[in-house]
């Protein structure tokens, strides 16, 4: 229980995170586009959310190898996301 408890901090962390560069770039860059950069929010609070009820409700609680490949198959997910997010974010001043 205690490593769901850490992942969903994680989750939590990496969005606030996220959303805190996307203010950023919102407030404090000239030539931004903030309604890009309000997409942009709303999209990490989104992803925070269905990861966070992912990360509570895995398939296969009986069997520990379908346990242990959702959780895999859950942080390859959130990584692509994440990757995905940050690109966004990184072209918003372009």
């Amino acid at each position: 229980m205690a490593k769901r408890r850490i992942l969903k901090k994680e989750i939590g962390y990496t969005a606030g995170n996220l959303f805190l560069e996307a203010m950023f770039c919102k407030l404090y860059l000239p030539g931004t586009n903030p309604e890009a950069a309000d997409s942009i929010m709303a999209r990490i609070l989104d992803m925070q959310d269905n990861f966070i009820c992912r990360a509570g409700k895995p398939d296969g609680k009986d069997n520990a190898k379908l346990v242990k490949a959702y959780y895999k198959k859950l942080r390859e997910d959130l990584q692509k996301e994440i990757d995905a997010i940050a690109t966004e974010i990184g072209e918003l001043n372009k």
